[in-house]
């Protein structure tokens, strides 16, 4: 009886240390999305990134690579929102405000493309120039 008992304790403990926020399961699953997003396998990518969100919520990296593999794959509206909460949870990617501007410039909103662009430069991107000749 008190080894079935140790053992459930053991298996209780088990689930717990599980259960919650896992940062290195997150780089682990973060990391092999990388491998896919790289070699344009990006359903597999998205996969990947969505299990390293699932590790761990304020994996903002994790959030912009998604919405990269989306964009790639023709869902612009999904990777617009995966830019925009990683930039919600680190208000100074400034990649993220980078590539909200190429989409807005995209779908010809200049407007909004030089909004997101005056931002990532503000927040240190670097070769501009080009991209805030056209902005008021």
């Amino acid at each position: 009886m008190r080894k079935i008992s140790k053992l459930l304790s053991i298996i209780i403990l088990l689930g717990l240390v599980s259960c919650g926020n896992n940062v290195e399961k997150s780089r682990f699953y973060f990391d092999k999305g990388m491998d896919y997003l790289y070699s344009s396998q990006f359903d597999e990518a998205i996969e990947y990134f969505n299990t390293a969100i699932k590790h761990d919520k304020n994996n903002h990296e994790a959030y912009f690579y998604r919405g990269c593999a989306k964009y790639n794959n023709f869902l612009k509206q999904e990777a617009i929102e995966d830019y925009l909460k990683t930039t919600e949870i680190n208000p100074d990617y400034a990649q993220a405000y980078f590539n909200l501007g190429l989409y807005y410039r995209s779908i010809n909103d200049y407007d909004m493309a030089c909004y997101y662009f005056k931002i990532a430069d503000e927040k240190g991107k670097s070769n501009m120039e080009d991209y805030l000749r056209h902005c008021r």
